[in-house]
């Protein structure tokens, strides 16, 4: 077999025969940027970043040292093979070539097997590039807008990142102090997680691929790839990222979605809001000075809880973006003589068949109603069946599409809707695009990558990937110290947990912000709303205004029942103040930059790419910042916000707390 992108034909045994070469000298490749050099006989790799005058290094090789064999150098590549572990520790050769190209500080990275059908369940791939530093740090968008995890942390809070479940397949490791670092993109990503290695010798871990098999199988070369930034960063990082997936197509900003649906312009400033979707909240909302919202409801098809037609045609009216729930992944077995529906299906004929040949669990119901999981190759069929039906009878503006973009990939070993994880993407993929293609504003559970062309608005990304509490069961904590079991019975992480890497303002950043803020807007998980924990932490509702200013980004409410309206109607009135007229303004700008300005990290500003300047203080005490020509002092989540389209503070005068707000014509001044 002819490894794809090498030079030359190896068949397997020749490939073995490599085993008793001996070892070359040390080769290198460089470029304006670079350089690369391949220590064959010590079987590692080190990398120069030219700008930074910093060489990267990696550790030696875990066990036995395998080495490098048959290096060749052609051009700007360099080639060699090495035997790879698997899961079992069992060792496979495999060719790697390092490749520079004349663009910029790039090292493009390809592993390919001989025999791309041996059975196996994953492949370590090269030892991480480390960096032993007291200001090393690993950012990641973990099932979160973003997180900077110091690298010489111990115990880590996470030492495996799947790259099906990271919102983008990509990881930096940076010097925070210094603001040089590196990229490690996954560019084939669906099979495969990233680990943090605890580097010998140092005090520091560092990041490396592993390759899941395919269907069980290697099947198709992987790649990689190392990006350097001497200065700036995650930033930087973050900004090269944008530039990648921009030229994968996966950049689809509002300006260029609104030329196909104006009707995403209703999100913008929009608080997005469950709960009570009725035309009586929306006329009492309206009335109090809520000039947009994102407002759902629930029902079944055709059937909407407390909403007829005609209301929702009102809701429009108002300027208001109605939108209703709706989920294909998980499913309870359809009843004799009906047709599949969106929340039943044929069991277990289109439930994805796992390898070990059971069928595959989904949500289970606080009453113990097993889900199943519906294979996602159907997904669109009943899609097709039920959504224009229930359109042609509703007016909804948007749809919101649960699960899918939450969830990780999965393989179907069913031979009449087989999927590998790649084909699981692209069925989620094709899920979006025709809700999409209905004229649709469409929203989803959490965000992937991949979902951002056809995404408008994804729920769950500001919150932190960890709860306290049940969130998805919406069982709202009266305590700090309630604990419920989750579904399996497993508790779920304590409060500390929870208000360290949640919600805590020093390991968070807007990793996601800084690659699609222009793109889709983002707001918190619905078990994790800005309204949540008014009963057991309502010291959070502030902190997560804060950090909706800070990001750019609308918050999630619920009213009714269980909601801030109108028990608490003070508290949403103010969240949609603070949070939603800044939003308004820069929801289709890019976020330039984001940075610490104190070294506490209490102090955080954002850049947008229309000039908007965004300062807030996290930290108990008082912080000056200027902006707009005099002194804003800021007490706990204050902030001061200028730019073409609003000014806003929240600001100590005399002693008492002073909030404006000001937004074309629209004026508020209040002080406390």
């Amino acid at each position: 077999m002819e490894l794809t992108g090498f030079p030359g034909r190896l068949a397997v045994g020749a490939l073995l025969a490599l085993a008793s070469a001996g070892a070359a000298p040390v080769r290198t490749i460089e470029n304006r940027y670079l350089r690369v050099s391949v220590d064959a006989g010590a079987g590692r790799i080190a990398i120069l970043d030219k700008a930074a005058r910093h060489e990267w290094t990696q550790p030696r090789p875990a066990g036995t040292n395998r080495g490098f064999r048959d290096v060749e150098q052609k051009g700007s590549s360099l080639s060699f093979v090495s035997d790879f572990a698997d899961a079992g520790g069992k060792s496979w050769p495999a060719m790697v070539k390092l490749s520079l190209t004349a663009a910029g500080p790039d090292v493009i990275v390809e592993m390919d097997m001989a025999d791309r059908d041996v059975e196996l369940e994953h492949v370590v791939f090269l030892e991480p590039f480390v960096l032993d530093s007291p200001s090393i740090a690993l950012a990641v968008a973990d099932y979160a807008d973003g997180h900077l995890y110091p690298l010489n942390l111990h115990p880590l809070p996470k030492t495996r990142f799947m790259l099906d479940n990271i919102d983008m397949p990509w990881v930096g490791v940076c010097d925070v102090d210094r603001g040089f670092g590196y990229a490690l993109i996954a560019d084939t990503p669906d099979d495969g997680y990233i680990e943090l290695r605890a580097v010998p010798g140092t005090h520091v871990s560092a990041p490396r691929l592993v390759w899941l098999a395919s269907h069980r199988r290697f099947r198709y070369a992987r790649r990689a790839i190392y990006h350097f930034a001497a200065k700036g960063g995650y930033v930087a990082l973050a900004k090269y990222y944008r530039v990648y997936a921009r030229k994968l197509g996966f950049v689809k900003t509002f300006s260029e979605k609104l030329k196909e649906n104006p009707n995403i312009s209703r999100l913008f400033g929009a608080p997005d809001v469950w709960g009570d979707g009725t035309l009586r909240f929306a006329r009492e909302a309206k009335a109090a000075g809520v000039e947009k919202m994102l407002l759902h409801t629930s029902g079944s098809e055709g059937v909407r809880r407390g909403v007829t037609p005609e209301d929702m045609r009102a809701i429009n009216a108002l300027g208001y973006l109605t939108s209703t729930y709706d989920v294909y992944a998980d499913i309870l077995p359809v009843e004799p003589g009906q047709e599949a529906t969106p929340h039943r299906d044929h069991v277990p004929e289109n439930v994805v068949l796992r390898a070990d040949g059971t069928r595959m669990k989904a949500w289970l119901t606080w009453d113990k109603k097993q889900y199943m999981k519906r294979c996602p190759a159907v997904w669109v069929s009943v899609a097709k069946q039920v959504i224009p039906k229930d359109l042609a009878l509703f007016p909804y503006i948007g749809r919101f599409i649960d699960v899918i973009t939450a969830e990780g990939l999965y393989e179907c070993y069913d031979e009449h809707h087989p999927l590998t994880r790649t084909g699981k993407r692209e069925a989620s993929m094709e899920m979006l695009h025709y809700v999409r293609s209905l004229g649709l504003v469409v929203g989803s559970e959490h965000g992937r990558w991949w979902a951002v062309p056809n995404d408008d608005y994804i729920e769950g990304m500001m919150s932190g990937g960890f709860t306290s509490w049940p969130a998805g069961y919406l069982r709202r904590p009266k305590t700090k110290d309630e604990t419920f079991g989750g579904p399996s019975g497993r508790p779920y992480p304590k409060w500390g947990v929870y208000a360290k890497w949640g919600i805590g303002h020093e390991y968070r950043i807007p990793l996601w912000e800084l690659v699609f803020h222009d793109c889709i807007a983002s707001t918190w998980y619905w078990g994790d709303s800005s309204d949540f924990l008014l009963a057991a932490a309502p010291e959070i509702t502030p902190k997560k205004d804060a950090f909706n200013i800070l990001y750019g980004t609308i918050p999630l409410m619920w009213a009714g029942r269980n909601g801030s309206w109108p028990a608490a109607r003070d508290v949403f009135l103010s969240t949609y103040r603070k949070t939603c007229k800044l939003n308004e303004a820069v929801a289709a700008s890019e976020m330039l930059s984001h940075r610490f300005v104190t070294a506490d990290r209490n102090v955080q500003e954002t850049r947008f790419a229309d000039g908007t300047r965004v300062v807030v203080n996290f930290g108990e005490q008082p912080y000056t910042v200027r902006m707009g020509g005099r002194a804003h002092v800021l007490p706990q989540n204050g902030f001061a916000v200028k730019g073409p389209r609003i000014e806003e503070s929240m600001e100590l005068v005399n002693g008492r707390v002073r909030t404006t707000i000001r937004a074309g014509s629209y004026h508020y001044d209040e002080t406390q």
